[in-house]
């Protein structure tokens, strides 16, 4: 709360008479401190600076009723709509259904830009970076105190500076393949990088974009393509990224997006959730006859975590402590636990041993292949 609280007040500082803002406070409840977006002047700073220095840390985390009322475009048709609209988002990440958040930013961003701020040592950045991506924004972490005005400035000076919005891409040339789909706004000191694979360089590329309300083109040669290597790499890991959020939007089935982002990382040895690389050592660990051995590996929590609330205090309120409620993206009436809920069961349950063979394999060779689901576990070099 220290470092959102902290985030919030410089961002607000930072406002011009000419912007217009509001401020949403939100938990597993949300409020909105002026009924419509007002202009930055001293009176309604001084109101939103209170507003924040009063507000607590308590209930759980419910993003899609916030999101919606921060989306909620009631200017989009009237003069104020050719400003540019941005939400920043403050906030730990700690959801369990990121779906329908991602589902909310998809339906209602507009002509809004949705710049996400994770706050503490362990926010969600998968939820984070895929939210800030479908809302044409970026994502910023803000792990302590320290950091806040540094990584606030690098974001608010971003924000002031938008070069060209609403860009688009065409090739003269057919068949080539562009990465991203969607590309994210212009900003001053900032680079906007597109990957395409193209059968030849001929043809030109024609870049569209908008300059405030004036519109913007610029042409160029293929034929001026200077020499490059591991680009393949970078669209191929581009387009994977692509069919993530094609997943995500439901645009693609599962099996599909599967398919696409494992055949891509095959063909250009890639890391994803589907594919690993593996080091294989031809030298046994375990001299051969000697008995396994088992060890038990302690996991650290994350900085600022404490294990009593975490994991309840030792012998307090039975053998195992009671499950966090899983904090959700928005309200619902069967509660679920999240992914860290259940690693906690998992931890408080009683351990069995686990056993493995060292590997006995070929030379050492890097190896690009599909990942398998398999338990982890240390073993001792005799």
């Amino acid at each position: 709360m220290t470092q959102a609280k902290a985030s919030l007040i410089y961002g607000l500082e930072r406002l011009k008479p000419t912007d217009r803002f509001n401020v949403i406070r939100f938990d597993n409840t949300f409020d909105v401190l002026f009924s419509d977006a007002v202009p930055a002047d001293a009176n309604h700073v001084w109101q939103a600076k209170n507003f924040v220095n009063a507000l607590q840390a308590r209930g759980g985390t419910e993003m899609v009723p916030p999101m919606q009322a921060a989306l909620n475009d009631r200017r989009g048709n009237d003069a104020a709509g050719t400003m540019l609209r941005q939400v920043v988002f403050l906030t730990d990440g700690e959801i369990g259904n990121e779906q329908q958040l991602f589902d909310t930013i998809t339906a209602m961003r507009g002509r809004s830009r949705v710049f996400m701020v994770g706050i503490g040592s362990a926010p969600n950045s998968y939820l984070m970076t895929r939210a800030a991506e479908l809302g044409r924004g970026t994502f910023t972490h803000i792990g302590a105190v320290e950091q806040v005005q540094e990584r606030m400035r690098t974001l608010f000076d971003k924000l002031e500076s938008p070069v060209v919005t609403n860009l688009t891409v065409t090739f003269s040339a057919n068949g080539a393949d562009v990465t991203p789909v969607v590309l994210p706004d212009l900003y001053r000191g900032e680079p906007v990088a597109l990957t395409a694979r193209v059968g030849a360089l001929t043809g030109t590329i024609e870049i569209k974009g908008l300059i405030g309300e004036r519109p913007w083109i610029v042409t160029l040669p293929l034929a001026n393509a200077a020499q490059g290597r591991g680009l393949s790499k970078l669209w191929a890991r581009r387009k994977i990224a692509d069919a993530e959020v094609a997943r995500t939007l439901r645009s693609i089935t599962p099996e599909e997006a599967d398919k696409r982002i494992l055949a891509l990382a095959l063909d250009h040895s890639l890391v994803t959730r589907l594919t690993s690389l593996v080091a294989v050592d031809k030298t046994p660990s375990r001299p051969a006859g000697a008995q396994l051995t088992r060890a038990e590996v302690p996991l650290n929590l994350p900085a600022g975590w404490e294990f009593d609330k975490v994991f309840g205090r030792p012998g307090a309120g039975g053998d195992h402590a009671p499950l966090p409620i899983e904090r959700r993206a928005d309200r619902a009436d069967e509660l679920q636990k999240v992914a860290y809920a259940r690693v906690c069961a998992q931890a408080l349950l009683p351990r069995r041993p686990l056993q493995v063979e060292p590997p006995r394999c070929p030379p050492p060779a890097w190896r690009c292949r599909r990942a398998r689901r398999t338990r982890r576990s240390a073993c001792s070099s005799g």
